[in-house]
């Protein structure tokens, strides 16, 4: 039940970017998924009434259960949503994700609790991945960058609402504090699951799957004037049935074709793609977030912060830094945004490694002091015990680059590897790519608080010089790929726009598709032709 068929009267334009945010609604629940355990875990009575003792050790365990969860659902997720399509796939995976949140919400074990992260973990994994996805394939080149800035938007205040809820539920008494956390979530995932309904499957999903009529209304109702037979959807779909086509001829579609050296030159776009995902972790980016509370702490800048408001602060920064990004983010070039976000995101490690040495800031233990208990209650009030100016220094260096990181790799990580692929291999790749992320993200949670403990402030120095070799890998081997379409990307890659060779199939022009569709595909000509291509060609 397309938004077309609610009678509701809106243009194409308004369509496409209500179907983009109903999709990025999707991001929220990642976000918040990730880390609401964070803050769950630190309130007593949750730790009370699950006997946990060693609150460090069960936080990393209950993250990582959900990161291990999430690597197999990305990687599970690229034929699976070849095979029930994007919206299919994504209407499961909210299914899954209310069964685990149940069994968080109803937990009275930490087995009930590593259980309930588990399937919800499954569940964010494949949704990291299909939304995405989902989102590339829908979006012109125009709005492609933007539709997926909104979804990193949408996970960062995911983020953010997750570290406000449980910071506001402290207060609570008994399990409500914890529950009531846990159980919220569960709200936006039930309303995303209705938006689904609503939104349009994916025109070159329908197309993959010879559903061509599908996919022709599908794309009017994002496209053109909103019919079938404008001259902007009929070309479009011309030129993804071409390529479809000839992928299918050529059995390019499947996972062995994405590793071999051939002409379209995939398995360099896979690397690609992975190093564009596991860049986004090695700015340094989640280390900081996820353990801010050690790194405040040792900092002086405050003499018991709760760990729920540092984080707090640190997701409302994320949030504001990811606005520039969602406007304008499709005027800006794939490249030089990921060069400088890595170089910004360099000089500000070294700003924070330099005061942190020259102060010797440190982290004595792994378990922070998150909370001092008087008389019964928590005692969640902020007090700044006159910090330094290097403190002060530090403080602002670490926000800096927090908001950096929001408004170039936060976005880039997802938009850039999206772009990369042929539509046979897409959704596999991109599973690939995500689980790459999911990897990355598990490294940076098992290895940051090992590192803060150990080498203390030196890790920063270890992150700029990551950052650094990002944006050098970034200017000699990632191409630029913003405003391009998919098949324009496609070229891009090939390089081959004279060869000669039969098998070498990337039109420059929507009329070259058209007569190539027709001389391979006579069978279709009546169903595809339309009059006055030149025309079109020439407009």
């Amino acid at each position: 039940m397309p938004l077309r068929r609610l009678k509701i009267p809106m243009s194409t334009e308004v369509r496409l970017l209500l179907i983009c945010t109903a999709l990025s609604l999707g991001g929220f629940l990642f976000g918040y998924n990730l880390v609401v355990m964070g803050g769950v875990i630190l309130m007593p009575n949750f730790t009370e009434k699950l006997e946990i003792t060693q609150t460090l050790d069960v936080y990393i365990a209950i993250i990582t259960t959900m990161m291990a969860a999430a690597f197999v659902g990305a990687i599970l997720s690229g034929p699976l949503a070849d095979i029930l399509g994007r919206r299919g796939l994504a209407i499961i995976c909210t299914m899954i994700t209310v069964v685990g949140d149940f069994l968080l919400v109803a937990a009275n074990n930490l087995s009930m609790v590593y259980a309930g992260r588990a399937i919800t973990g499954f569940s964010i994994g494949m949704l990291s991945m299909t939304l995405p996805l989902y989102l590339t394939e829908i979006a012109p080149p125009f709005l492609r960058g933007r539709a997926i800035a909104i979804h990193q938007f949408c996970i960062i205040l995911g983020i953010s609402i997750a570290f406000w809820v449980t910071y506001a539920s402290t207060n609570f008494l008994r399990s409500r504090s914890w529950r009531l956390p846990l159980g919220i979530q569960l709200i936006p995932t039930l309303i995303f699951g209705l938006f689904l309904v609503f939104i349009p499957q994916s025109p070159r999903y329908l197309v993959q799957r010879h559903r061509d009529q599908e996919a022709l209304e599908s794309l009017a109702l994002i496209r053109g004037d909103g019919t079938t037979a404008h001259s902007t959807v009929q070309m479009e779909f011309t030129e993804i049935k071409q390529t479809i086509m000839f992928e299918e001829k050529h059995k390019r579609n499947g996972y062995m074709y994405l590793f071999r050296h051939g002409e379209d030159r995939n398995f360099q776009r896979l690397l690609v793609g992975i190093l564009a995902q596991a860049f986004q972790q090695l700015t340094g980016a989640n280390a900081l977030m996820l353990y801010a509370p050690i790194i405040f702490h040792r900092t002086d800048v405050n003499g018991h912060v709760p760990a729920l408001f540092a984080n707090a602060i640190s997701g409302l920064v994320m949030v504001v830094a990811t606005i520039p990004a969602v406007v304008w983010i499709d005027r800006w070039s794939r490249r030089k945004t990921m060069i400088l976000g890595a170089l910004g995101c360099c000089v500000c490690m070294i700003a924070m490694a330099t005061v942190a040495g020259v102060n010797n800031y440190h982290a004595s233990a792994l378990e922070p002091i998150y909370y001092i208990q008087e008389q019964g209650e928590l005692n969640t009030s902020v007090r700044i015990n006159n910090p330094s100016a290097s403190s002060v220094i530090f403080f602002v260096m670490f926000y800096l680059f927090l908001g950096i990181y929001g408004c170039t790799w936060g976005p880039m990580g997802w938009i850039y590897p999206a772009e990369l692929y042929t539509q046979g291999v897409r959704s596999k790749a991109l599973g690939i790519t995500t689980a790459s992320n999911w990897f990355f993200t598990f490294g940076v949670v098992q290895l940051a608080p090992l590192a803060f403990h150990s080498i203390q402030w030196r890790i920063y120095v270890i992150y700029c010089i990551l950052c650094l070799a990002i944006a050098v890998i970034v200017y000699a081997f990632f191409p630029e790929t913003q405003g391009k379409s998919l098949e324009e990307i496609d070229l891009l890659f090939s390089g081959n726009f004279k060869t000669d060779d039969p098998n070498v199939h990337h039109p420059q022009t929507a009329s070259e598709a058209l007569d190539l569709l027709e001389q391979k595909n006579s069978q279709y000509t009546t169903l595809f032709a339309f009059t006055d291509t030149a025309g079109f060609v020439d407009q």
